[in-house]
């Protein structure tokens, strides 16, 4: 816990990047080097983007022992997180900048336990329509071992919903 309360402490020393809508993120860009969490929330779970493009994202997470539960892996909430983040930019990378998106669904296939060490989930855009998107990924290990997969729906609003 004290890890994460420092890190949240790190992050309010200075602005969170909008990543949640494309704010200040260029389409189609190959990052030179990782960004933070883009949210508050992944701020503080210790998530970072280390690669977007159009219609696919990464993010990497090392686990450490604030977000292991009482059997020493990863809590689920952490790795469904993990997911619906990634999964998410995927789909935030394909919005125009008048459209918002939220997830309507997402499902977690917990497939092996999420040890200590650090980890990448990928989010794939696997089809976009005018108001839903489909994304799916997976979390890999170091070794390019599949954890947990998820596919999940996203709702897409043409403007900020009120």
């Amino acid at each position: 816990m004290k890890a994460i309360v420092a890190r949240a402490r790190e992050w309010r020393k200075g602005p969170a990047i909008a990543v949640a809508h494309g704010e200040g993120v260029p389409y189609d860009t190959r990052m030179t080097k990782p960004q933070g969490g883009g949210t508050p929330f992944g701020e503080l779970l210790g998530m970072r983007c280390v690669h977007k493009e159009k219609n696919l994202a990464r993010y990497e997470l090392e686990v450490v022992a604030d977000h292991l539960n009482k059997r020493g892996v990863a809590h689920g909430g952490v790795v469904a997180s993990l997911l619906d983040t990634a999964l998410g930019a995927s789909v935030v990378f394909s919005l125009t900048p008048e459209e918002w998106t939220g997830t309507l669904e997402l499902s977690v296939q917990f497939r092996e336990a999420v040890r200590p060490g650090v980890v990448v989930a990928e989010g794939r855009l696997a089809r976009r329509g005018r108001s839903v998107a489909f994304a799916e990924g997976e979390i890999r290990d170091a070794a390019g071992k599949i954890l947990a997969s998820a596919h999940g729906v996203w709702t897409i609003w043409p403007k900020k919903p009120d």
